[in-house]
């Protein structure tokens, strides 16, 4: 479970943004601001002027729920806002208040920045750990999201051999899981 809690720990506080129905910035927090620092004049301006991607979200996320039978609200929409000042983000739109009474007149958006891919030293790794070269070639598998029998038909091995491949790297890596492998690896 420390492998989870520190997962968790490692997370960045989520960008919130609500809108009206009128796609005016009602609230940001601090971490929204920082990731779009425009949304600051949108906020202190009557005509909204969100990003493109934004607005395209709120417009998916009301077009879907005037699709469904009833007007009932869409579960989410989500999108990836690039841009070349900032890295990506992933943005989350749902409505506020979708029950009977209320069919949700504000949208909030989760905005959070896409984690980047690290490289690995996998020589590094290897002379750390003691790892065979099979070994290495099972963990750089294992860190492509491979399951045992994709990684059993890559290698040309079987399914039970790949899993004593992945009990020997656990073992010399003092873990017990295959998630707590990739989180050493970071």
């Amino acid at each position: 479970m420390t492998g989870f809690s520190e997962i968790v720990q490692r997370r960045a506080t989520p960008g919130i943004v609500i809108l009206d129905q009128n796609h005016r910035v009602r609230f940001c927090n601090e971490e929204a601001l920082g990731m779009i620092p425009s949304l600051k004049e949108t906020r202190q301006s009557r005509k909204p002027s969100i990003p493109p991607e934004i607005a395209n979200l709120c417009h998916q996320l009301e077009a879907y729920r005037e699709e469904r039978l009833g007007g009932e609200s869409a579960d989410s929409q989500s999108a990836v806002l690039m841009g070349t000042s900032h890295p990506p983000y992933s943005l989350r739109a749902f409505f506020l208040g979708t029950n009977e009474a209320e069919k949700g007149t504000h949208i909030m958006l989760l905005i959070e920045r896409i984690a980047e891919k690290h490289d690995i030293d996998f020589e590094k790794v290897r002379e750390e750990f003691q790892l065979s070269a099979r070994e290495i070639d099972v963990l750089k598998l294992l860190c492509d999201g491979l399951s045992n029998r994709s990684i059993a038909e890559r290698l040309f091995i079987s399914e039970h051999t790949t899993k004593d491949h992945l009990k020997n790297i656990m073992r010399k890596m003092k873990v017990t899981s295959r998630s707590q492998i990739i989180i050493t690896l970071k």
